[in-house]
């Protein structure tokens, strides 16, 4: 009785330690300047349902981000976000920077054998808002519109291109009015060189996350690059005095600020702001 009444006491004192080793953190990471802060709607934050618990709570709300893919997706696949695939800046060049060992990762590459022994590495990834990248999707999308209309216009009888404009407009207004404008456009090693190139803090966000390397197809040759396989703390907590933005189908803005720790929290979130 005595020994379970230890185990007792030391998983307590445990429990105990780690919430407030937790809210140490936490308090750390806001305490002064955050170093950036966003304005998102629901197109950049998805909200989760409710977690029925008994302290009801388990409300959070995810980063909905992207990326330009190194290979152009075909818009005519009816698919609306771009979140699989090699983004177009993370090539050899970049790997290199980062530190991997890319003439390793070549040869690997060149002889047919397997990498799946070279482990991720953790880096700092940029996210930019509402600026060129989705800029550059929003025109890739319209430029499709155009040309699929072209081509409907000089032969309007043909089915196939009837269903081709039709996806492409929808394609072009899911860009315009639902999908995120939260892209991770670079990566980096250092945080003060990364802000420094990035300084607009309402603009670019700067988080932790991970790249594992891989190979890409180009010209008929294959050649190295990477994935983003994790952003991390990208699922904010939502206070419970702001709960009840997210209980309806409204459309809502939120301010995230990312502190020390480059971690996020919700600053404020409200209803029917606009979305452009």
């Amino acid at each position: 009785m005595m020994k379970w009444s230890h185990t007792l006491i030391a998983g307590s004192a445990l429990i105990l330690l780690t919430n407030a080793v937790v809210l140490l953190g936490a308090g750390y990471n806001r305490d002064g300047e955050p170093d950036s802060q966003l304005l998102l709607t629901q197109r950049e934050l998805q909200h989760s349902a409710w977690q029925e618990t008994r302290d009801n709570s388990g409300m959070t709300l995810m980063l909905n981000w992207r990326f330009e893919q190194a290979g152009q997706n075909d818009l005519d696949s009816g698919l609306y976000s771009v979140r699989w695939g090699m983004p177009v800046w993370l090539d050899k060049a970049k790997m290199s920077e980062l530190g991997f060992d890319v003439d390793k990762l070549a040869s690997t590459v060149e002889y047919g054998r397997h990498y799946q022994e070279l482990q991720p590495k953790e880096v700092l990834l940029v996210l930019e808002l509402n600026d060129k990248a989705y800029q550059h999707q929003l025109q890739r999308a319209k430029d499709y519109l155009d040309q699929a209309k072209a081509r409907l216009d000089a032969a309007p009888d043909i089915a196939e291109l009837k269903r081709k404009e039709k996806n492409a407009e929808e394609n072009y207004q899911h860009e315009l009015q639902s999908n995120s404008r939260l892209f991770v456009i670079d990566a980096g090693l250092d945080l003060p060189k990364l802000r420094a190139t990035y300084p607009d803090r309402a603009r670019y966000a700067i988080v932790h996350g991970l790249i594992r390397p891989g190979t890409v197809r180009e010209q008929n040759k294959t050649g190295v690059g990477g994935y983003i396989s994790e952003l991390q703390a990208d699922r904010i907590n939502v206070p419970f005095s702001y709960r009840q933005v997210f209980g309806n189908a409204a459309p809502y803005e939120v301010a995230v600020a990312f502190g020390k720790r480059l971690e996020p929290w919700i600053v404020t979130a409200s209803n029917g702001a606009a979305v452009d």
